[in-house]
C-alpha cells in the first residue's frame, strides 16, 4: 500500500509539469497557432541547426506553462505549478538543443533524454521553494518513460503527432 501511495503522490506532484510538456501539441494544431506560431529561437542557428527548432514556439511554451499553472492552480499550489510548468518546457528546450548538438532532428528519437529533459527541469525549477523529493524523483525516472511513450503513442494515433514516440 506505501508503494501505491508514493506512486500516486508523485503522479500528483509532477502533473502539472506533465501537462505542460504535453499542452504545446494540442496548441500547435489550433488555427491560430498556425497563423501566429513563432519558434522561441526566431531561427537563429547555433553552427548549422537551430538552437532549438521550429517545433519548439512561443504559443506551446505560454500555453503549456498556463495549462500547467492551471493545474497547479486546482491542486492548491499555484506557485509549484508554475515552477513544475516552467521548468518542464525549459527542461525541453534544453533537451531539444542538446538534440540539435547531436545532429538529431525533429521528432527524432533520442531514448531516455526525451522523457526525462522535462522532468528534470521541472524538479530543479521546484526546488526553488520546496527541498527535492528524492523519493518521487526516482518513482517518476521509472514511471515517466512509460507514461510518455503511452501519450506520445496516443497523439499519434489521434492524428496530434507525426510519429508515435
Amino acid at each position: 500500500m506505501d508503494i501505491l501511495k508514493l506512486i500516486f503522490g508523485a503522479i500528483w506532484f509532477i502533473l502539472p509539469a506533465y501537462t505542460a510538456n504535453m499542452f504545446p501539441v494540442f496548441v500547435a494544431k489550433t488555427k491560430f497557432a498556425k497563423k501566429y506560431n513563432k519558434p522561441v529561437d526566431f531561427g537563429i542557428k547555433y553552427g548549422r541547426k537551430q538552437l532549438f527548432g521550429a517545433g519548439k514556439t512561443w504559443l506551446g511554451l505560454i500555453f503549456g506553462i498556463i495549462a500547467g499553472s492551471i493545474i497547479g492552480f486546482l491542486q492548491g499550489t499555484l506557485i509549484l505549478g508554475i515552477l513544475l510548468a516552467s521548468g518542464a518546457l525549459i527542461g525541453d528546450l534544453v533537451g531539444s538543443f542538446v538534440k540539435r548538438r547531436f545532429g538529431l532532428e525533429r521528432g527524432e528519437r533520442a531514448i531516455l533524454l526525451d522523457q526525462l529533459d522535462f522532468l528534470i527541469g521541472a524538479f530543479i525549477f521546484s526546488s526553488v521553494i520546496m527541498e527535492i523529493n528524492y523519493s518521487y524523483f526516482l518513482v517518476l525516472v521509472f514511471l515517466t518513460p512509460s507514461v510518455h511513450l503511452l501519450a506520445n503513442y496516443l497523439g499519434y494515433k489521434l492524428g496530434l503527432k507525426k510519429e508515435p514516440w
